[in-house]
């Protein structure tokens, strides 16, 4: 039995899933030209920048989000769904 946990075969749709998170916690539209910023204890997001406070984590994309996406640590799927799960998890104070 593997103890892998994925979410998602690809951790980067992980990243767009949080922004449609954000959007919807602060009520409104996800643009992918133009991502809500939200900051807390765990992380930020802004345009063009994700950033993953604790192992400082950063995610890039060019204009659009989903497009030419780089992370500045190259982590197992296993790490970058656990890092988006703790995310999640403090939108919601969980």
């Amino acid at each position: 039995m593997s103890e892998q946990f994925e979410m998602y075969d690809d951790p980067f749709k992980m990243l767009i899933l949080l922004a449609t998170l954000i959007s919807e916690k602060l009520g409104t539209e996800l643009k992918y030209e133009h991502v809500p910023s939200y900051d807390n204890a765990v992380f930020s997001m802004e345009h063009e920048r994700f950033f993953y406070k604790k192992d400082s984590t950063e995610i890039t994309w060019f204009e659009f989000l989903g497009r030419d996406i780089a992370s500045s640590r190259d982590l197992s799927r296993s790490e970058y769904n656990k890092m988006f799960v703790d995310c999640m998890s403090s939108l919601y104070n969980l």
